[in-house]
């Protein structure tokens, strides 16, 4: 039976050798993504001899990431089974979530018939050109450079890397915007727990913050962190009453910390409309798919 424990940041090295070394771009294998929403999600992991395990759940809704293996020629059949077994002893139907076109053709291949998988579109990841973000380079950027030449004439503006002297000035940049915010309460306490965590984790978990200071005040924020030939962007808080500034600050802190990255990732849009227009927006390259996976039985 797995043994599931929770996510503690010794836990970073022994993670990561299930992930890093599989060339995997997904967020559920980045271990800073998963520790600062460990919380919100009561997320806990195991680990055996074949693969490593991550379980996630909030309020009735309990369900799995698929298995990352520790050797990508391991049959799923054994991982999967260990699934079965564990919410079994919870009175409970396996679900996967965060199932990759990757992931979800090995286990199609291997367990045929196991699960149905559908896809779940307001978890596609956005991933773009880097270069693209960096320069915002031709006709279809044309609106993002004026909002930036706008800001310009109006503002002067200074990008800094974060220290830890900046915590309460990026939580007091992240609390005003929540109160831009109506009806979602609980979702934006959970996302400034884990704004919290990455902040003060920031050295730990590989992580990279910049800050924009507009007219000598803190007006947005960004952080991120390198995975291989991507940088994933976890987090982008900015003044919405400020035109341009969210433009100007995806803008430098691509061109200034992931220069000699090729791609970067956005993450989801969570089926937010307003979100998923602004994700658009910017062109990205591709979607990387997700799909959800109930267990056939």
């Amino acid at each position: 039976m797995l043994r599931f424990k929770p996510v503690e940041l010794e836990e970073k090295a022994n993670f990561e050798k299930f992930t890093l070394c599989h060339g995997y771009h997904n967020l559920e294998a980045s271990f800073a993504n998963i520790f600062i929403w460990r919380r919100a999600w009561h997320i806990q992991m195991a680990t055996d001899e074949l693969a490593l395990y991550l379980h996630l759940s909030s309020g009735s809704v309990s369900f799995a990431l698929p298995p990352f293996l520790d050797d990508c020629d391991t049959s799923m059949v054994d991982p999967l089974t260990r699934y079965d077994e564990f919410f079994a002893s919870r009175g409970e139907k396996p679900l996967l979530k965060g199932v990759t076109t990757q992931l979800k053709e090995k286990i199609e291949r291997d367990c045929p018939g196991w699960y149905t998988f559908t896809p779940d579109r307001d978890n596609f990841e956005y991933v773009y050109s880097a270069e693209d973000l960096m320069t915002l380079k031709g006709k279809k950027y044309h609106a993002k450079r004026n909002h930036i030449n706008k800001f310009l004439k109006q503002h002067t503006f200074e990008y800094r890397r974060y220290t830890q002297d900046d915590f309460n000035a990026c939580i007091e940049l992240q609390e005003k915007w929540m109160e831009t915010k109506d009806g979602e309460a609980g979702g934006y306490r959970n996302e400034l727990s884990a704004a919290k965590d990455a902040l003060t984790y920031i050295d730990e978990l590989g992580l990279k913050c910049g800050l924009l200071y507009v007219d000598g005040h803190l007006e947005a924020y960004s952080i991120g962190e390198k995975f291989d030939d991507m940088a994933i962007i976890h987090f982008e808080k900015a003044n919405p009453d400020i035109q341009g500034v969210f433009a100007l600050i995806n803008r430098e802190f691509a061109s200034r910390e992931f220069s000699d990255v090729k791609y970067i990732n956005r993450e989801e849009d969570m089926g937010i409309e307003g979100l998923r227009k602004a994700k658009l927006s910017y062109y990205p390259v591709c979607l990387k798919e997700k799909f959800v996976g109930v267990r056939n039985q």
